[in-house]
């Protein structure tokens, strides 16, 4: 387990005009996407629904340049289009070191 299980690049949307790149992988305090340092996997049971499930998987993350200690948060959100088909979209959060949703970054 490492930061190579999280996605390089994700898409924010841009309203009418399309997507925007961003790398989730930085610290929300500083801004630094290089020195940080994998410390934890946390994997939540997944969450059935009528559409399909939800899988919840943080990543618990401290920067190395200013000790900021979050989470980055992928949750797989798969649907059942028809009998073998289905959908996987997964939204991706920040959270502080309490656990506390800083906000959603974008999809992939």
């Amino acid at each position: 387990m490492s930061l190579k299980e999280i996605p390089d690049k994700i898409f924010v949307s841009l309203g009418r005009r399309g997507f925007d790149p961003v790398n989730p992988k930085q610290c929300p305090k500083c801004g630094n996407p290089t020195n940080l340092e994998f410390l934890e996997k946390l994997e939540h049971d997944d969450v059935e629904h009528e559409e399909g499930r939800k899988q919840t998987v943080d990543y618990k993350i401290q920067c190395g340049h200013c000790g900021n200690i979050f989470f980055v948060r992928l949750q797989h959100v798969i649907q059942k289009l028809e009998a073998k088909e289905k959908r996987v979209t997964t939204l991706v959060n920040i959270l502080d070191e309490n656990g506390n949703d800083l906000g959603w970054l974008g999809n992939y």
